[in-house]
Formats: structure tokens, sequence, C-alpha cells
């Protein structure tokens, strides 16, 4: 019996001291114990059970700790941007609009997959740090500085003709805040240029009485066109002159915001826009001709204040008169001052005196 006891023992010690068996080998185990186990001895088989138990549930916690893992290391690559304005590797839009985003150019802005960086033809800037790192679900550009006359304006958005920021460097020569032709600076913003000459005839104050139908501001005008096409001159063309009811401030269509260049047959500038024009002195006086032949000083028939509006009744009778005790009111080609198309003078219609022609589209 001491020796069977013993025996019982020793096998209590050396199951103790050795590790855990694995799932299959525990099921083996506690199969062969049941087996050859005495009903009688059942503190054997109670302990055996026990240690199965314990090394079931480690293996358990163990397999928890690796599905952890895995969830997080997918989570991290879902979530990839380095927002370096590049789309690549594990980027896309959806993750990365920063680096991803596209362009379809339709004058609108998909929030889902346009950027003001990726493309700043639908989507505008809508803030700006500047702090010359990009931002480009915010910003088309940023360069850090409050220029606003650089490639970047400091509202973050790429300089543009029409934005009303003067390029230089990006090939603007003018910039009025919009993208129509005609008001002096181009749709493409390039200066616009208009001649002006003085004409090469000399006329009566009737100018010449009737033709074609036409007489007065009418008649004046069809003669600067004329003149101008012969000089082989496109556009249009009127005469400085004015009437009892009109005057070129009225007729021509143009105002202050016009900016364009009015210059001489060779290219002389004469006034920079309409405000330079009107403001009582020009750059250069107006002596050249339609073909580019300087005159000598004469008298210009105008009967116009300098800032374009008419400057009284002495207007020959609306321009059909060319009677000797009726007078018109005159510039001159000599002068840049306000005498080139006010002297303070009049003179008797029955006289001869040139037209201002001028380009006004």
């Amino acid at each position: 019996m001491r020796s069977l006891a013993f025996s019982l023992s020793v096998s209590l010690l050396v199951l103790a001291a050795c590790p855990p068996p694995s799932s299959m080998d525990t099921e083996s185990d506690s199969s062969s114990s049941s087996s050859s186990t005495d009903p009688s001895s059942t503190g054997i088989t109670t302990s055996t059970v026990t240690s199965t138990t314990t090394a079931t549930h480690s293996t358990t916690q163990t397999t928890t700790s690796d599905s952890s893992t895995t969830d997080s290391s997918t989570t991290t690559d879902g979530d990839a941007c380095d927002y370096n304005l590049m789309c690549e590797g594990d980027e896309d839009q959806l993750s990365c609009l920063h680096d991803c985003g596209t362009c379809n150019s339709d004058s609108t802005c998909d929030n889902a997959t346009e950027t003001p960086y990726s493309c700043p033809d639908d989507c505008d800037a809508s803030s700006c740090d500047n702090d010359g790192i990009v931002d480009a679900l915010s910003e088309q550009c940023d360069d850090g500085n409050q220029n606003d006359d650089d490639s970047c304006t400091n509202a973050c958005a790429f300089n543009v003709c029409g934005d009303g920021h003067l390029f230089l460097d990006g090939g603007e020569e003018c910039d009025d805040g919009n993208v129509v032709s005609g008001d002096g600076c181009s749709a493409t913003c390039v200066t616009e240029r208009r001649t002006v000459f003085v004409t090469s005839a000399e006329y009566k104050g009737n100018l010449g009485g009737t033709m074609g139908g036409l007489s007065g501001l009418d008649l004046a005008d069809s003669l600067c066109q004329k003149l101008a096409a012969s000089a082989g001159r496109s556009g249009t063309y009127m005469a400085w002159l004015s009437d009892a009811n009109k005057s070129p401030s009225s007729r021509f269509g143009l105002d202050d915001a016009f900016g364009g260049i009015f210059e001489l047959t060779d290219g002389t500038t004469v006034a920079s826009g309409w405000t330079d024009l009107t403001d009582g002195s020009i750059s250069h006086a107006i002596d050249m001709d339609e073909n580019g032949n300087v005159v000598d000083s004469s008298a210009v028939w105008s009967n116009t204040k300098v800032n374009g509006a008419a400057k009284g009744s002495n207007h020959c009778s609306g321009w059909t008169s060319n009677a000797l005790d009726v007078d018109g009111a005159y510039g001159g080609t000599s002068s840049a001052s306000m005498g080139w198309t006010d002297t303070g003078k009049v003179t008797s219609c029955s006289g001869s005196a040139r037209l201002y022609c001028f380009q006004v589209g």
C-alpha cells in the first residue's frame, strides 16, 4: 500500500511540473486517463481535467490578441495620406482627396473628386493661410506672401486674366477685372490700342454739304471712316465733334472705365485711357494724319470741351452751314494742353479746318 501511495505522489508531482499540453494532447491524455484510471482513484481524474481546462483558456487568449493586431493594421492602411500633392501608393480619392483630386472642367466644383488645387477652373479658393504650404482642399496655391501681382494672389488663388490683379510676369498688359473686350483691356488682358489722327483734308463749316444723304455729325463720322479705310486702317472711326445735342462723351460709348491707349498712326501715345484723354492735357499733340504724315499747325473743328462734352452754340448750325456770319469753335494741332480741343476761340464757318478722328471700336 505504501508503494502505491508513493507512486501516486510522484505522478502528481510530474504532472504539476510539465507545461500545459496542447488541445490535441489534452484530449488524448484525458481520454487515456479516463480509460486507464481506476474508478476508485477519483482524485487523479479530477486533477487531470482541471489542468486541461486551464490550458484551453490560455490558447483562446492568444488567438484574440492576434485578431486585434490585424484590425489595427487595416485601419492605418485605409487612412494613408501623406499630403504631398501626389496621388501614390495606397492613396485614393476616398482616403486622400487632398493628393488625389482630379478635374473635369465644367464650371461646377465636384467636392467629391475635385479640389481648388486639382481643378482651379471649377473650384475657388475658400481660405488662405499664406504659410507657403498648399492646402489642396481650400487653396489653389500658397506662396507665403501678400503680393497680389505675382502668380499666386494673397487669397491663395492663381493670378489669372480677369481677376483685377495685374500679373506682368504672366504676360498681362492690363487686368480690369473682367474678360470683356472693347473696354480698353481685352479678354486676354492685352491693352487695346485706338488710333487717333487729324484729317489730311480741310472742310468748311458744313463739311462739304451733304453726301449720301448724310449731314452734320453723321457726315463727319463718315468722312473719318472713309479716310481711315483709304489708309488701310480697320475699326470704327468717329469725329471728335459736338453739336447742340451730342458730343464725344455721349457718342463714343467710352467712359472712365476705358483704359486703352489712344495713339497716333505711328504708335505715339496720346493718352492712356479715357480719363487721361479728358483731364485737360494729352501726352502728345494730335498732329499726324491718317497716312502718318505730320501736319503743320492747323485749326480743327471741335466745339468740344476737354472733358468731351459740348462747349456751346458755336457749331456752324449743327455743322451744316458755311455762312460767313455763323461761327464754329475749334482746337489746334500744335497743342497738348486744353487747346488741342478748345482754344477758347471761334472762327467763321466760311473758313476751312480739319477734323480729329478717333477709333472707337
